[in-house]
């Protein structure tokens, strides 16, 4: 907070233009995860990976995606541009050394440390993005973007594989890095130290224990969607769906999602936090309760538009509840790398249970209860509101 009790911006990236570059840095930091399916198939299929390599692929960039997170936490604070521009850089000579067609193991290198950027970067837009005006808006066009561009590289880069051979797959990913590099380089500025002590000037215990708490619910919410998006597809065909059933499922859950990202920003603050992310919680634990009683596609599809719809309105407003309470700035860093944590959490918690899908519901269920108490927790006691970086509307 400034020293005059007002909301001060830290950051020259003053509307849509600053909002937009840092939505397209946080997606360029994830943009690997986002095409990892077809990546993964293309492994498969053109290059014959067996399933083991395929498996260690993607461990490595989960891995290495959760390492760039949690590094930027030792990074100075505040300093979004010159480290957004620094993991693009990285990120950028990563996709066109992949491009060389380079062999296995300095494949996986390369992924592996353009992984660890793309978490720097995801993790400083993260960041930025809680200090905006409305931050549940900001990050609802966060994961609207996300899902768009799912979709584009679902249909765009098998044909590119297919004309130009696996490693034309990173061109994608390349022209994408290319157009951050240039939007972050031109709409945001570097803010000095002491303009980023003055707006960020630490917390005090029970604000490190409201953090903790908000990081807690993130964790639950992503074991949750661990649990649960991991087996979607086998759930499906557990109850006589075939192969294009679910691939119907499972598209009509990306339009869901996407409608449902502008919903946050919409919703703001009128409610408060409590109520949307207890809501959205809500909706989430009686989705996995129709999973468990469907027997026809028409439940299936409202289990999954349940699923994604509060999937897609939790989460920004986990996030900006976590901006709320947090002013060190560091948890909000931090707060990327649960999502790795949290996809790899719930398959293997799965196995604690009473096994099949019984056991998938459980960890599901208690998981999305953990997200919505822990938040209730964490956002009882009033917070002062966190500076504001951007003045995205």
């Amino acid at each position: 907070m400034g020293k005059s009790g007002q909301n001060r911006a830290i950051d020259g990236a003053a509307g849509q233009d600053g909002l937009a570059a840092l939505i397209t840095l946080g997606t360029a930091g994830v943009m690997t995860f986002l095409a990892m399916p077809v990546i993964a198939a293309a492994l498969v299929n053109v290059l014959g990976a067996s399933e083991r390599d395929v498996g260690l692929f993607s461990t490595i960039q989960l891995i290495t995606l959760s390492c760039g997170c949690l590094l930027s936490t030792f990074l100075p604070r505040g300093q979004f541009r010159r480290f957004g521009i620094a993991a693009l850089v990285v990120m950028i000579v990563c996709d066109l050394l992949c491009l060389t067609r380079p062999g296995w193991t300095a494949f996986l290198i390369l992924r592996g440390i353009g992984g660890a950027a793309g978490g720097v970067a995801v993790s400083q837009a993260t960041a930025a993005m809680a200090r905006t005006r409305n931050a549940e808006r900001s990050f609802g066009l966060f994961l609207a973007l996300q899902t768009v561009l799912s979709i584009v590289c679902v249909y765009a880069m098998p044909p590119i594989i297919g004309a130009f051979g696996f490693a034309a797959a990173y061109s994608v990913l390349l022209a994408f890095d290319i157009l951050a590099l240039a939007l972050v380089a031109t709409r945001l500025r570097t803010i000095s130290a002491a303009e980023e002590h003055d707006a960020m000037p630490g917390n005090d215990l029970a604000g490190w224990l409201r953090s903790g708490g908000m990081l807690v619910s993130i964790l639950c919410f992503f074991i949750g969607v661990g649990a649960l998006w991991t087996f979607l597809a086998l759930l499906g065909q557990g109850i006589g769906l075939g192969e294009a059933q679910v691939a119907l499922v499972l598209s009509i859950s990306k339009l869901v999602a996407f409608a449902a990202s502008f919903l946050p920003g919409i919703v703001g603050g009128r409610f408060g936090r409590i109520v949307p992310i207890v809501a959205a919680a809500a909706v989430l634990v009686a989705a996995v309760q129709v999973y468990a009683v469907a027997g026809s596609f028409a439940l299936f599809v409202l289990a999954t538009a349940m699923f994604s719809f509060g999937w897609y309105v939790i989460y920004p407003f986990q996030l900006g509840a976590l901006g709320q309470v947090d002013h060190d700035g560091r948890p909000m860093l931090a707060a990327a790398a649960l999502t790795g944590a949290g996809l790899g959490l719930g398959p293997a918690l799965t196995v604690l249970g009473p096994g099949g899908p019984a056991g998938i519901y459980l960890i599901a269920t208690l998981a999305f209860l953990g997200a919505g108490l822990f938040a209730i927790a964490a956002l009882l006691r009033p917070s002062s509101p966190a500076p504001i970086l951007a003045q995205g509307s």
